[in-house]
């Protein structure tokens, strides 16, 4: 499109395809022209940079119906390479396309018992269905909730109107919520908000009202003490107690052995509560156990407070947990965060995405939780 032209009114049939590998020098008219010998286009519109207004290597096309632009991503898509670019055509539809020409709808509030022949009864009274899906859960259970395809946009119109907060069906205690599905970019965004949101409340959390996340020692947790070293054995709730060379081993009562692993017995460790480490050589602080480390409620009054040098230590290292050696990437001290609340849903890359908004994320890893053994 031309410099000052305004862009042409398309209608709801058009469909907007994204093209990249675009050699920077070519114009909007050559690339008309190209594209005009498999599919009939109306336009293209070469995406500039905003500062130099220069070519960014890609561009849109509007073809006239999606018949149109399935000619052109058939013909063009890894199949054609133009003068001065290093790799073939990239066509595909553009963003939120395909949901938009699918007519996709999400209907929420539906009763847990509800069958897909009473749901497609109730739709179908409003166009012709082209799919629907009832999500379920991992026991085929439905989650309360569904996705239809109509056939037209019309159809689907008539459905939000006709049913989204005024049809109630029976089972329920509340009308159906009816809306236009969300789209690929619309869901990662959500996901994205919310483990912000979830990131934001963790950072303001009062500590007395989480004493298994604040008041427990962090895995993987190496002790500032000299000799002394804390390490989580398999499972939560059992910590190490390691003596530093050519020191007594200091008797504690009420010893919780581990479940023998292998075959070989592993004995660990939980002093009594109010059991003060020995004075270590250099070290600043004496470490107070104070019985609520490693549970989820504190045996006696809230957790111990914790010096600043611990605190800091603790912060830094809390992210050190990997399953097995070359897991994960770690970065710089400081730089490592461990991550509480953490969606049923997310896997590494969600989790990734998640925080790649505020800075290069070197590695993520979501890990399953264990039982806690006390």
């Amino acid at each position: 499109m031309a410099e000052g032209q305004k862009p042409r009114k398309h209608s709801d049939d058009s469909v907007k395809l994204f093209v990249g590998q675009v050699p920077k020098h070519m114009t909007e008219s050559q690339l008309s022209a190209m594209f005009e010998e498999f599919a009939l286009v109306d336009e293209v519109n070469i995406i500039k940079d905003k500062a130099t207004r220069a070519s960014r290597g890609c561009c849109f096309v509007i073809c006239p119906s999606r018949e149109e632009a399935d000619k052109a991503v058939d013909a063009c898509h890894n199949k054609r390479t133009l003068p001065g670019a290093s790799c073939p055509l990239q066509v595909k539809y553009a963003d939120g396309e395909l949901e938009r020409l699918e007519h996709k709808l999400f209907i929420g509030m539906l009763p847990k018992n509800v069958s897909e022949g009473e749901v497609s009864e109730l739709f179908s009274q409003f166009g012709t269905l082209k799919d629907l899906q009832i999500l379920r859960g991992s026991q085929q259970t439905s989650k309360g909730c569904a996705f239809v395809k109509y056939e037209t946009k019309e159809q689907a119109v008539a459905a939000i109107e006709g049913l989204n907060g005024k049809h109630k069906m029976e089972g329920s205690p509340v009308p159906l919520v009816v809306k236009w599905a969300d789209t690929e970019k619309e869901r990662l965004a959500r996901k994205a908000q919310k483990a912000q949101s979830l990131a934001s409340s963790l950072a303001n959390a009062d500590p007395t009202q989480h004493p298994s996340l604040f008041g427990a020692l962090p895995m993987g947790y190496i002790s500032p003490y000299n000799g002394y070293g804390y390490q989580a054995a398999g499972s939560y709730g059992l910590m190490q107690y390691r003596i530093p060379p050519g020191q007594n081993q200091p008797s504690f009562p009420n010893v919780i052995p581990h479940a023998n692993q292998g075959g070989t017995p592993r004995n660990y460790a939980v002093p009594p509560a109010g059991y003060t480490y020995p004075a270590v050589p250099g070290a600043q602080y004496p470490l107070a156990y104070t019985g609520g480390m490693m549970s989820n409620q504190p045996l006696s009054g809230p957790p111990s407070p914790v010096p600043p040098p611990i605190a800091n230590n603790l912060a830094a290292t809390s992210s050190s947990i990997s399953a097995s050696p070359g897991d994960q990437v770690e970065g710089p001290p400081g730089a490592n965060l461990f991550i509480y609340h953490i969606p049923q849903e997310f896997g590494d890359e969600e989790l990734a995405n998640a925080f790649k908004g505020f800075g290069r994320v070197l590695s993520a890893k979501v890990y399953p939780l264990s039982p806690l053994v006390v």
